[in-house]
């Protein structure tokens, strides 16, 4: 079932693959892998919610998996950038937002150090709550890490 989710999911047949997933998690209901990966399908196609439901769930059963961490941290920093592009979010829920992307992406750094993803979002949001120091020092490792990173646009590096 795995590989066909593999398959499913490089066909860009992201609502089957979940199907699949789901099937899996019936018989495996406290396996993280499985909920990672659904909280994946659901984000490709386009259900932000679900997406995160699946991975709280996921976090519930291991609050360590790095990659429940790492898109929990992503996904919530994607729905601020949305929500914000959208002017559907008031400054007390974009920041809260935010606070809770960082969160996850620093506790995932914690247990994957070498992240450079992880690094570049979270660099990001530091740029965004106007911590140039922090933001500055996390985009330092991420473009260090993988040189095919782009720096943002207007983003400077002293």
């Amino acid at each position: 079932m795995r590989r066909e989710v593999e398959r499913l999911d490089r066909a860009g047949r992201h609502l089957e693959a979940c199907e699949i997933l789901v099937q899996l998690l019936a018989v495996s209901p406290r396996n993280p892998l499985i909920w990672n990966d659904l909280g994946i399908q659901y984000e490709a196609c386009g259900q932000t919610e679900k997406a995160l439901d699946a991975l709280r769930r996921g976090h519930l059963c291991d609050s360590t998996y790095p990659p429940i961490l790492y898109n929990l941290g992503k996904f919530t920093f994607d729905k601020f950038i949305r929500l914000h592009n959208a002017r559907r979010l008031c400054d007390a829920e974009g920041q809260e937002l935010l606070k809770k992307a960082a969160e996850f992406l620093k506790v995932n750094l914690d247990r994957d150090p070498d992240n450079a993803d992880a690094h570049y979002n979270l660099a990001l949001i530091y740029a965004l709550s106007h911590n140039e120091h922090h933001a500055q020092a996390h985009m330092r490792l991420a473009l260090r890490m993988r040189q095919d990173l782009q720096l943002p646009l207007g983003w400077i590096i002293r």
